[in-house]
């Protein structure tokens, strides 16, 4: 039995038909590369199709550098971190790195510097921070090392990757005013979290330009988070007569504390949920959603640390697309 040989930098050279100190600069990152966009993606196209896996050892040694990154995430259950994780370890094997992911316990948010000694103690070249908070506590940040917020506002602009949250609730408003609702209420997590923090402005400010009252409920992004508030929505009285949900999680429980008092969806009471999942189209009501670039967040994040790391200049990045709205049957016409 004959033993595949691995690619090799020569291997892809010849089938792309450029010099191979090339195709070594584009997988290596090289800043001062000077090699078209459409080139520079056919050369990584082609060693992905080829599995070549560049030399970790040789490049760390030379580069003095581990070719590892950290990625910090919340503790939770939903499935949208697997998505965004996903993004990040499929651009990092990309770039010739591999992804560290580390879970935080969601009751104890750390400050970001806590995490510092991964870069100083040469565990890894750069972090990525999903876990920042709108919190004095975290806002010192890590200066000096190479870092990014994902998914987060950090303390200090110039550092984030995030995503279009205002036009998620665009997305989300102009669904359910187009079915004539007025009364909207918005679920979601605790303010603190900044992403949290840009749909509720968003939705504060969309709505007021609209004229749509809106109803604002904060609550632990679980479904006993989305139980409580979608019950303490309903025995206060209030009547929205639409209702988008921040996170998967708190969605089930939205619709478990709407099926318990009676409430229909959508005859009296339109969803919409801020996180897709295949599993929405499966439930008793399928829930219309909005479909973030989460993969693609992930993957710009890489991008953007790896800028870090090799000292190019770098800024904020907003990841607006592919972003859409997938209708299911959780939106109807507002009830008379």
């Amino acid at each position: 039995m004959t033993t595949r040989r691995a690619p090799r930098l020569i291997d892809i050279a010849e089938a792309v038909g450029v010099h191979v100190s090339t195709v070594s600069r584009v997988l290596n990152g090289d800043p001062a590369q000077s090699v078209r966009p459409e080139l520079s993606e056919l050369i990584l196209a082609t060693a992905r199709q080829q599995g070549y896996r560049p030399n970790a050892l040789a490049r760390a040694l030379k580069r003095r550098r581990t070719g590892a990154l950290a990625f910090v995430i919340p503790l939770l259950r939903n499935p949208i971190w697997v998505r965004m994780q996903r993004g990040a370890l499929q651009r990092a094997a990309e770039r010739g790195y591999v992804v560290m992911i580390m879970e935080e316990p969601g009751d104890e948010p750390q400050p970001p510097g806590h995490y510092r000694y991964l870069v100083e103690e040469s565990r890894a070249d750069g972090l990525l921070l999903a876990t920042a908070l709108r919190a004095p506590a975290h806002a010192a940040g890590v200066p000096g090392v190479p870092h990014v917020y994902v998914n987060r506002r950090g303390p200090v602009r110039g550092n984030d990757v995030v995503m279009d949250e205002s036009g998620a609730v665009r997305l989300f408003l102009g669904h359910v005013a187009g079915q004539g609702h007025r009364r909207v209420a918005l679920i979601d997590g605790p303010a603190a979290v900044d992403t949290v923090h840009r749909r509720t402005l968003a939705a504060r400010r969309i709505c007021a330009a609209r004229g749509i009252r809106l109803i604002v409920r904060h609550a632990a992004p679980t479904e006993a988070g989305g139980w409580e508030a979608a019950d303490s929505l309903l025995r206060a009285g209030q009547s929205p007569t639409a209702c988008g949900v921040g996170s998967l999680n708190q969605l089930f429980g939205v619709m478990a504390a709407l099926r318990a008092r009676g409430v229909g969806v959508p005859a009296a009471m339109s969803v919409v949920s801020f996180d897709e999942d295949e599993c929405l189209a499966f439930l008793d009501v399928p829930v219309t959603s909005v479909a973030m670039p989460l993969a693609e967040l992930g993957a710009a994040a890489v991008d953007a640390v790896l800028t870090r790391i090799e000292r190019e200049p770098a800024g904020d990045v907003m990841v607006s697309d592919p972003m859409r709205l997938v209708p299911r049957r959780s939106v109807g016409r507002c009830p008379a």
